[in-house]
């Protein structure tokens, strides 16, 4: 009874486990990417850079606040202050004097609102400067994570594509082996060309699995950018075919200004611009607005009676001055001007860069294209060539040499045609990136 019962509950384990067997997500590049954006670490990571930047602007804000401050103090004198004065009694002699009260007790609030302080608007502004440049440095990061998403994508339906080459491939040679193997019974082949045969198809065999091997590892290299789990199944439904057909790069158009190291750079150069400005503002004084209310208890008892609370208050304008700041304006100044003076070599430099990147992406989309059309032409007549020579083979007119010598022009055609789209992919989606893949956001 027993016996039947572990397997009934390993039966129903097994059907649960199988009825929870999840269908692969079906999976295009545009939705790749975006996946990645959402999942990723780094990502939102960057994000926080853009809200810690942010809360720095709320921070130089708030130094317009008043500053509020609130004391409470009970002391108890246990030995009073003595005073010594001359000139008292009939005499003219000295007297001493307790000065105090057992119990001394204050409550205050301060106040203090800044009215005038040089350089809080520059700070503000500064906060927003460097807050706009986070937000270009996590645009720019992005778009290298875009990137490299659709390399593992495009690297995934690359291997796809030779792994179903390679099986097509491995079914060729089954066709080579059997027709050899009727031609060796006939008598019309030698034995050693059936053992070519044989051995063609092992190694067909073999590539083919590592052709399955090497999908599998293009797979999780595109899970991992992603972020997402390897058990989870994925069906791409993006092809290199369709891929390059809804990708057609009729104008090209980049704009290098909208790029977002540049951007990045520009905000960055105009919040050291202000920190120049903000130096120059030393000089002046803050002024504030100060005011304070207290209320004291002095009496030899702690019964706080309510007569016995003595109030004052006052109310004025206070100017302070750092001195010290002033003497380190010049080289805090001269710091500024060296960094604007490197802020604005970067930004050449990345200009040249970006320049480079245009020209060269240009050259690989005009070359690919014209691959593409050269791979194809090559491709249909080493095909229309591979099955000439195998109905030869057939009819015994040809030997089995030239059945591999077609078969070895139409894998290097096969494979120069998948290479041939699938770098116009990489240039055209490199093309995307220098725009800021506009159309994936």
């Amino acid at each position: 009874m027993k016996e039947r019962i572990t397997i009934l509950m390993g039966m129903l384990i097994a059907a649960a486990s199988h009825s929870q067997t999840l269908p692969p997500k079906q999976l295009s590049l545009a939705q790749a990417m975006q996946t990645a954006i959402e999942r990723r670490y780094d990502v939102k990571a960057n994000k926080l850079d853009v809200e810690i930047a942010a809360a720095k602007i709320s921070q130089s804000k708030n130094q317009w606040l008043p500053a509020i401050k609130a004391d409470g103090e009970v002391r108890y004198n246990a030995q009073l202050q003595t005073m010594i004065l001359d000139g008292f009694g009939t005499e003219g002699g000295k007297q001493k004097i307790e000065v105090g009260t057992t119990n001394f007790t204050t409550l205050s609030m301060d106040l203090s609102q800044n009215i005038y302080k040089p350089g809080l608007k520059a700070d503000i502004n500064i906060a927003k400067a460097e807050r706009k440049a986070e937000q270009e440095k996590t645009a720019e990061k992005e778009n290298t994570i875009r990137m490299q998403v659709a390399e593992a994508y495009l690297n995934v339906i690359l291997k796809q594509k030779q792994l179903q080459l390679a099986k097509e491939n491995t079914r060729r040679y089954k066709e080579y082996l059997d027709v050899s193997s009727e031609r060796k019974r006939l008598g019309t082949i030698l034995e050693t060309d059936l053992m070519k045969a044989q051995t063609d198809l092992e190694n067909a065999s073999l590539t083919e699995k590592e052709s399955a091997q090497n999908y599998d590892l293009a797979m999780e290299a595109l899970k991992y950018q992603m972020n997402v789990n390897d058990d989870m199944p994925l069906s791409l439904t993006d092809s290199l075919q369709t891929l390059i057909t809804t990708n057609q790069l009729s104008d090209y158009n980049a704009d290098m200004q909208e790029r977002p190291e540049l951007k990045q750079l520009k905000f960055l150069k105009e919040a050291n611009d202000l920190k120049i400005k903000k130096e120059n503002y030393k000089w002046a004084p803050t002024l504030s607005l100060t005011g304070n209310y207290t209320t004291l208890y002095q009496a030899a008892d702690f019964k706080y009676i309510a007569s016995m609370w003595t109030p004052y208050n006052y109310i004025g304008i206070k100017a302070s001055l750092p001195v010290t700041e002033l003497w380190t304006r010049s080289a805090n100044k001269k710091e500024f001007r060296l960094n604007a003076s490197q802020l604005q070599m970067q930004y050449q430099q990345k200009q040249q860069d970006l320049n480079y990147e245009i020209t060269k992406n240009k050259t690989e989309l005009w070359n690919t294209t014209g691959n593409i059309q050269s791979a194809e032409n090559s491709l249909t007549l080493s095909r229309t060539l591979r099955q000439n020579q195998f109905n030869n083979y057939k009819l015994g007119t040809v030997t089995y040499s030239s059945i591999l010598d077609a078969e070895a022009t139409v894998n290097t055609a096969e494979q120069n045609y998948v290479k041939a789209v699938y770098n116009y992919l990489m240039a055209y989606y490199n093309f995307k990136k220098l725009n800021g893949f506009e159309s994936s956001k």
